[in-house]
């Protein structure tokens, strides 16, 4: 099955950006897999660094432009370093230098891989919450941005509360106090992101989350890496904030080890929760399951916002 618009021509075509760390690029290469499966053609862009990273532990021609995993094309663009070098020794620095430098390159990458009056039709940009400047260059191209939220719903709805004001965290004079929000169990400090508490020993990070919580109307779709079995009362709380759709599990719950000879009460339940979620999660993804049927309302709602057909349907007959 392909996604065509309706010149029959034109293809359609999906943007995913995402940082150059393995917890970024495989969620978003694992939901580049199931749009392809849905008929889109999905492009992943990420920083020159992971194609060094690539080349040094596959046999990829270090000369191309793009590799293909999973029918997920892969296209790198410049963050504006040397590839010598490194960002996690001063992370507030390289994340600001990227937000700049970054949307250049990737602009230029649009231009050149998905021109106006090309048959590629780029008709959705989706970038996570740590490049929400993507959204920016999503739409000076006038192209649809989504987000996708890779962690769980639950510090969705913390962070979007805390950085809109909605509700109060622990401050220095109150460090102790707890906090009870839509959808979650009563907080404490020590159950809230380090990002929100006086201690906070990140600089970056939590700006980059509070630009983008405070800019939520840039997205038109927010998909989170979760699913009703695992999170409904927080994904339900999330609904009231934005439109968001479940599409999870990205990144799949894994059983923890039954090695132990004599299991706590505390372990032996824990490892029963983990049995029940691995077989709803799998339930969710799989054919008319609720992830599943989510990607599918995203992917018809690109389909409707381009004017396309489906080529290779049980109605087209061509």
């Amino acid at each position: 099955m392909e996604i065509l618009s309706e010149n029959k021509e034109e293809e359609i075509h999906v943007l995913m950006v995402a940082l150059s760390s393995q917890g970024h690029i495989n969620p978003m290469l694992r939901l580049g897999k199931r749009l392809v499966n849905k008929g889109l053609h999905v492009t992943l862009a990420t920083t020159e660094f992971t194609r060094r990273r690539m080349l040094k532990s596959s046999t990829i021609n270090p000369t191309a432009s793009s590799i293909s995993i999973s029918g997920v094309q892969v296209r790198f663009f410049s963050d504006g370093q040397n590839l010598d070098y490194d960002g996690k020794v001063n992370v507030d620095s390289y994340m600001e230098n990227l937000a700049n430098f970054g949307a250049t390159s990737l602009s230029n990458l649009i231009k050149e891989h998905f021109p106006s009056n090309g048959h590629k039709k780029l008709s959705c940009i989706i970038n996570n919450p740590f490049v929400s400047w993507v959204a920016d260059v999503a739409i000076s191209h006038g192209i649809p941005c989504a987000m996708v939220w890779i962690q769980p719903c639950s510090l969705f709805v913390i962070y979007y509360r805390f950085y809109n004001k909605l509700n109060s965290l622990p401050t220095l004079p109150d460090p102790e106090m707890s906090v009870e929000l839509p959808g979650l169990p009563l907080l404490h400090a020590e159950d809230l992101p380090s990002f929100l508490l006086p201690s906070n020993p990140f600089g970056s990070l939590p700006k980059l989350l509070s630009d983008m919580f405070r800019n939520m109307k840039k997205y038109k779709w927010v998909l989170g890496n979760s699913f009703f079995g695992l999170e409904r009362d927080a994904i339900e709380s999330m609904a009231d904030l934005c439109p968001i759709s479940p599409i999870g599990p990205l990144v799949p719950p894994s059983l923890l080890g039954e090695d132990e000879d004599h299991d706590s009460g505390t372990s032996v339940e824990l490892k029963s929760n983990a049995r029940e979620w691995r077989v709803a999660a799998r339930e969710a993804v799989a054919g008319a399951g609720s992830s599943d049927k989510n990607i599918q309302l995203f992917v018809d709602e690109i389909i409707k916002s381009c004017g396309s057909i489906v080529k290779g349907s049980c109605n087209d007959t061509s």
